[in-house]
């Protein structure tokens, strides 16, 4: 009976192609092969088999790498959450208000901002484009322009408050 150390011996180039598939790294797969050689020497029961013992390896090998990944996820997740408020960009928030702020409007109203403040139309070509009257135009645009102003603000209502 062969011991796991003399499979591990004759299955080592294939298990290393294989950590290499998964790291994509020469150095990242010797790392992943001394883990799971570890591993699997420190079994106490493994299969007798050649074909049985060298599937096992492979899903040691596996099992190593996505224990890694895992490791990996949780350590990015602890980053993220000690990320500093000073770090973002008031100016990318800003436009994330703005945007959200701007897709809560009802059609006709996002339809006079799309033309007047985002493709810079006159007030006429608005009215002439949207088939309405510029006093129409003039009226939506002051309340769409309000209702984004108090969303962004934090009001959820879009009223204009006490």
């Amino acid at each position: 009976m062969r011991s796991i150390g003399q499979h591990l011996v004759d299955a080592w180039p294939r298990l290393f192609r294989y950590a290499l598939a998964l790291t994509r790294e020469p150095d990242a797969a010797r790392d992943l092969m001394q883990q799971s050689a570890l591993k699997a020497l420190s079994t106490r029961t493994t299969p007798s088999e050649p074909h049985a013992a060298r599937a096992y390896l492979f899903q040691i090998v596996r099992h190593a790498w996505i224990d890694r990944i895992r490791r990996t996820r949780l350590h990015h997740e602890d980053e993220l959450l000690d990320w500093p408020d000073e770090g973002f960009d008031d100016r990318l928030i800003e436009a994330i208000a703005v945007r959200q702020a701007f897709a809560a409007l009802d059609m006709p109203c996002r339809a006079v901002v799309t033309c007047v403040d985002v493709e810079g139309l006159s007030y006429r070509e608005t009215a002439e484009r949207l088939g309405i009257p510029v006093g129409t135009v003039m009226s939506r645009l002051h309340r769409a322009r309000r209702i984004m102003l108090h969303r962004i603000a934090g009001s959820s209502d879009g009223s204009e408050g006490p």
